[in-house]
């Protein structure tokens, strides 16, 4: 199974576990995407948003003297977005409608992220 397969599955997974998931996103530092779940949205112009959002959160972190971001969330009236840190190369960001349970998707974030760090970082190490 290719990289983007085994991410490919790891999203879908995330999304099969919390329903209020709508989409997601792997993006790369710089902005481009990586693979993606989204239907309807332009998922270019959001991991574009994405890398410049995680850029302005890193700022703000430094600024504070508050440590590496782990996790980033934007909350609108009928949609969020969650921004979560996978290692040097990529961000994983997942769409959720208004009914989100946060807490179930930052634990199937957390769960996630370590193992799309490994594929990204060495996709021959890589556990499926």
């Amino acid at each position: 199974m290719s990289t983007v397969e085994q991410i490919d599955s790891i999203l879908q997974n995330i999304e099969n576990e919390v329903p209020s998931v709508e989409g997601a996103v792997i993006a790369s530092r710089d902005g481009f995407v990586i693979t993606h779940t989204l239907t309807g949205e332009d998922a270019e112009e959001i991991a574009a948003m994405v890398a410049t959002t995680t850029g302005v959160s890193e700022r703000m972190a430094a600024t504070l003297s508050a440590g590496e971001v782990e996790e980033t969330s934007i909350s609108a009236a009928e949609r969020s977005v969650f921004l979560y840190r996978a290692g040097e190369e990529g961000v994983l960001a997942l769409i959720a409608g208004e009914d989100a349970n946060v807490g179930m998707i930052n634990l199937q974030a957390r769960r996630s992220t370590d193992k799309i760090e490994s594929l990204l970082a060495d996709p021959s190490t890589a556990a499926a």
